[in-house]
Order: structure tokens, then C-alpha cells, then sequence
């Protein structure tokens, strides 16, 4: 190697190698970190492109090519034809990520698919000839195909990303582009391969304050994303808590209500009104209850909503708060209501079910038959009479241990004015020794979902409205799940009814 022969021009071809190989640099180490692929792409259209300029030198050429040729005699057909492929193919593959093409720019990346095939036909063609024949009109005419496709799609998607530019990612693609492509027009005109160089300096320093503006921008949108989730979840947990505040204070002035006029008017009729009083003072803290889910259940739902967002799980974080609002938003308003349509209620019971799929993982199913003869819109039912054995079900009776958990509801006719609803579970039965919680309080001892179930049967006025709870064995006497069988009046559009019903 003769270094008499360095030339000014040559200092200014290593200095331009430098810098390319410092941000080849950095963009594979921010890939290797963050397995982002638009730094794949940018990294390999900045290698391809280097090695292509840099062997342009005379000096290289005379000094390091010639010598690398005496063993692979073909190699600058390689650098000067197929690495110009592989560069084009890269830079419009970085295009596409860099611009989020396929959401904002539908033309850009329609047009871009079809290019792209182009480009990849272009470097097989070219390493086929190549290696097997060599043929130096094919490498001609294949250079002047790819060059005059990739200049008339580069201005014709400049274009388009122009006239739908979303935001200042547009400034610094089309910029840097842009003066890529002038710098390889002077180039060819000149003869002088050093203003396609400086184009290329110039388009990879704006690509890299570009990546670095687009990973701010992601990075502003993620903060928002999630100031906006937590400020949801803040502005629930308030509404849940103000809830309970408004429903303890009228629970509290209701009753005082009650008091007094029982008082005022205990002489003259005392028995009348004791009762009437008594069943009042039921019903509203009936309405208290009913309205309350379990307390645990909503702090855990809002608990998994915060750690999901903690994860970055921001979609299913999304769906989960959507599920809950809905749910929260049906207590809300159908704890002042005596009866709330069928249909309401399975909605509601299948959006609870499904947070509770959610924070078990999918660990059961879930299933509703109800009876073709039945207006699932037409009958009522009270709200949240079969929640608390649905949470019974889930939290007793699903056993995580065994595959193919079910719990079911089926919803029938019993008779001409009697509805039987049915829930059901496979799981551990309420004689489980391991079942700590024992969902077998429902039999045995008195259970809260029982007691309470209890009562709001007896607001019903109804000599037919009763409870059942049978546990379910296999053949060799294994627990086999649990059935509640609840029974209510038919209700037609809040109304009971003696009559047959249209079948």
C-alpha cells in the first residue's frame, strides 16, 4: 500500500467512513437493546451503503479492492450493483417503520409493497448473474431498471407522504431523501462519487435526529397514555367511594325516616306500622346490599387494572377498565330498581364473569342456556340475585388444579308462573377438605349469599320463591361440583303474573 498516493479527497472518504461507522454503531447497539427493527434496517442500509462508497475510492480501489479481487474476483460487480439493491431495499423498508406507514401513509405503503417485491428481484437477479454467467449488459440493463424504479418511486411516495403529512417525521424523511437524491444526481453528471457521499452524510444525520424525535414522540405518547388510564382509574375509585358515601348517608336518613313516623304514629296504629316499618327497613338495606358488591372484588379489579398499566399492557389494561366501568355503571343504576330485565342481567353477570376470567387467566369457563320459550327481555328478575353464586362458584368452587373448569347457568320454566335458574360448577364441592373457604357454608351453616338471597325472596310475596343447594358426585363418590337451584316468580315487565305466558 503506498500512502505517497493519499490525496486530500482520500482523508475526506475515511473521515465520511468514520462517521458512518459510529452511527452504524450505535444503531445496532440500540437494536441488540431494544429489538426494534426499523434499527435493523437503518444499521443495514448504513453498512451496504458505506461499503458501496467507500470502494468507490481510487485509492481503495487500487489499494484494498484489487487485492481482495485476486480472491474473489467478483466482489466489486457485488459492491457496485447489489449492494445499491440491498440499500435501496433497506432504506425503503426504514421508510415504511419510520413514517408508521402502514397506518398514516395507506397510499405510501400500498405503493411501497409492490417496490419493494421489485427491489428483491432486483438483488436475486443481480447475485444470479453474478456468480453463475457475469454478464455485463444483464448487470447494465438490471442497473438502469432499479435506478430509473427507485427514483420514480422515491419522488412519486415523497409526494404522497407530502400532501398527508401527519407530523415533523415527514420534514426529516423527506429532507434527508431529498438531498440523497441530489447528491446522486451531481454525482453522476460530475463524475465525482463525493456529493453522493456528502448526500448520504447529510440524509443519515437527519434519519438519526429523526429516530431520536420519533422515539420522543412515542415516548410523550406512552406518558399520556398513561396519565390518562390512571387518571380514569383515580376518577372510579372516587365515584365507587362517593357512591358508598351517598348510599350509607340515605341508608342513615332513611332509616332515621322511618323511625320517626313510626313514632308519630306508633298509637294509633302501632302493629300496622311496626310491620310495615320492619319490611321497609329490609327493603332499603336490602337495596344497600345488593347495590355493594363485595368490596375485595373492586379494589382487586382496580389493583390488576394498575398493574397491568405498571406493565405496559396498555390494550388489555384498556379493555379490563372498560369491563369494570360498564359493571360499575350497572350497580349504580340498578340499585334503585326493584327489577331489571333478563337480559340486562345476564349482560351484566357475563361482563362480571369475563373480569373474572381476566384475573384468574382463563383458568374456567363460562356458559348460559336459556329456554327458547322465555323473553329474555320481557321478564324481570330482582338485579344481583345470582351474582353472589356466580362469586361463590368462582372463588370456592373453581379448582385451578384441574382442567376444564365450568360454571354454568340454565335458565327454564318450572311452571305456568315459576322461572328456575340453575348455576353450576365442576370444581371442588363444598366437601373438599382443602376448600378453606368452604363454599359449603351454603348448606351447613348459614352463608351470607344464602341469608341475604334469603330475605330478598321473602320481599317477593311469594309462597313459591325458595332456594336449594345440591352438591354433585361421580360414580366413585368423588365431588363432582355444586348446584344452586334458585326458583322465582315469573315477573312480566315488573309485574307478576298467573297466567300462561305465549310459548
Amino acid at each position: 500500500m503506498d500512502y505517497n498516493q493519499i490525496y486530500w479527497v482520500d482523508f475526506i472518504n475515511i473521515g465520511f467512513l468514520g462517521i458512518m461507522f459510529f452511527v452504524l454503531l450505535y444503531a445496532l447497539g440500540v437494536y441488540v437493546y431494544e429489538r426494534k427493527v426499523i434499527y435493523f434496517y437503518y444499521s443495514l442500509y448504513i453498512f451496504v451503503l458505506g461499503i458501496y462508497l467507500f470502494s468507490r475510492s481510487e485509492f481503495i480501489y487500487n489499494n484494498i479492492t484489487i487485492e481482495i479481487e485476486e480472491y474473489f474476483p467478483r466482489i466489486n460487480f457485488f459492491i457496485s450493483d447489489t449492494f445499491q439493491y440491498i440499500a435501496h431495499f433497506a432504506a425503503l423498508q426504514f421508510g415504511i417503520l419510520f413514517l408508521n406507514a402502514k397506518k398514516d401513509y395507506p397510499i405510501f405503503f400500498r405503493a411501497a409493497y409492490y417496490v419493494r417485491i421489485f427491489f428483491l428481484l432486483a438483488i436475486l437477479l443481480s447475485i444470479l448473474n453474478i456468480s453463475t454467467f457475469n454478464n455485463q449488459v444483464f448487470n447494465d440493463w438490471l442497473s438502469y431498471i432499479e435506478r430509473t424504479v427507485a427514483t420514480i418511486a422515491t419522488i412519486y411516495m415523497q409526494i404522497v407522504i407530502l400532501v398527508q403529512a401527519k407530523n415533523k417525521l415527514v420534514v426529516f424523511y423527506m429532507v434527508g431523501s431529498i438531498l440523497f437524491l441530489v447528491g446522486a444526481v451531481v454525482s453522476v453528471f460530475a463524475l465525482d462519487v463525493i456529493y453522493m457521499r456528502i448526500g448520504t452524510l447529510i440524509e443519515i444525520l437527519l434519519f438519526s435526529l429523526g429516530l431520536a424525535y420519533r422515539s420522543n414522540l412515542m415516548q410523550k405518547e406512552r406518558n399520556i397514555f398513561k396519565e390518562r388510564m390512571i387518571s380514569e382509574i383515580q376518577e372510579k375509585e372516587e365515584l365507587l367511594n362517593r357512591y358508598n358515601e351517598d348510599l350509607k348517608r340515605q341508608v342513615i336518613e332513611r332509616s332515621e325516616a322511618l323511625i320517626n313516623e313510626q313514632q308519630l304514629f306508633e298509637r294509633e296504629k302501632q302493629k300496622v306500622l311496626k310491620l310495615s316499618l320492619e319490611k321497609e327497613i329490609d327493603r332499603v338495606k336490602m337495596t344497600a346490599l345488593r347495590s355493594q358488591m363485595k368490596p375485595h372484588f373492586l379494589f382487586n379489579a382496580l389493583n390488576a387494572i394498575r398493574a397491568l398499566i405498571i406493565k405496559n399492557d396498555s390494550h388489555q389494561a384498556y379493555d379490563y377498565l372498560t369491563d369494570f366501568s360498564r359493571l360499575v355503571r350497572y350497580i349504580l343504576e340498578s340499585s334503585e330498581n326493584e327489577y331489571v330485565s333478563l337480559d340486562e342481567e345476564l349482560k351484566m353477570l357475563k361482563i362480571y364473569v369475563r373480569i373474572e376470567q381476566m384475573r384468574a387467566d382463563d383458568s374456567f369457563e363460562y356458559s348460559v342456556d336459556v329456554d327458547d320459550s322465555i323473553d329474555k327481555r320481557e321478564v324481570s328478575i330482582p338485579p344481583l340475585i345470582l351474582q353472589p353464586f356466580l362469586e361463590n362458584a368462582i372463588v370456592h368452587g373453581v379448582d385451578n388444579s384441574k382442567e376444564n373448569q365450568l360454571i354454568s347457568v340454565n335458565i327454564s320454566l318450572e311452571s305456568e308462573s315459576l322461572i328456575r335458574f340453575e348455576v353450576q360448577d365442576n370444581g371442588k364441592g363444598r366437601n373438599n377438605d382443602d376448600n378453606e373457604n368452604k363454599f359449603a357454608e351454603l348448606g351447613k351453616k348459614k352463608s351470607m349469599a344464602v341469608d341475604l338471597t334469603q330475605k330478598r325472596l321473602n320481599l317477593l310475596d311469594s309462597n313459591q320463591a325458595r332456594l336449594e343447594i345440591k352438591d354433585l358426585y361421580l360414580e366413585n363418590g368423588a365431588s363432582a361440583g355444586t348446584k344452586v337451584v334458585l326458583y322465582l316468580p315469573l315477573i312480566i315487565n315488573g309485574k307478576k303474573i298467573k297466567s300462561n305466558i305465549n310459548r
